[in-house]
């Protein structure tokens, strides 16, 4: 029996629990941030006291489980549509809590990137000697594996501005 289901998440359900589990922690229920169900496992390091490198190498700037979550609620919308088998009231009403929260996390996505590509180049521009216009330019033609290798390519480049090395508390 081919079934045309309204939405076609690109990972599997084990996958995506597998992959979530490994690197995100399990948030216990929030009544303020319900659609959330995950947070990464590594606190985002203080722009102000490390390198893009650090940050980087930390994970600060990687994929949020925001994505994942909405194909999770993807794919329970489709187990709820195989179950109703094309009856749409009641598929309708049983969606409407997975319909909100794949809504509220699509927002959350997009403000989560928007943030975190921001950032980068706010923190690139400040410790590579490069301007706006070059990094908007290198950027876009960068055709390598990862941010790493964009950051390293660039201190190549254009040089990097010389730090203050961080501050070693004073424990006497």
């Amino acid at each position: 029996m081919i079934v045309n289901l309204p939405y076609s998440p690109i990972h599997s359900v084990k996958w995506i629990e597998k992959h979530l589990s490994k690197n995100y922690y399990k948030k216990k229920y929030d009544r303020y941030m319900w659609w959330r169900s995950y947070t990464p496992k590594n606190a985002p390091l203080p722009a102000r006291n490390y390198t893009v490198r650090d940050r980087i190498l930390n994970g600060d700037f990687e994929l949020g489980p925001f994505v994942y979550e909405i194909e999770l609620a993807e794919h329970r919308m489709n187990e709820k549509w195989i179950k109703h088998r094309g009856y749409e009231d009641t598929y309708r009403e049983d969606i409407q809590v997975d319909k909100a929260r794949r809504k509220r996390l699509m927002e959350d996505r997009d403000k989560d990137e928007f943030n975190k590509l921001a950032d980068l180049k706010r923190s690139m521009v400040f410790e590579v000697k490069m301007t706006k216009e070059q990094y908007e330019k290198e950027v876009t033609n960068y055709t390598g594996p990862d941010l790493v290798n964009f950051y390293y390519r660039m201190a190549d480049k254009y040089g990097v501005y010389a730090r203050k090395p961080k501050a070693i508390p004073n424990f006497r």
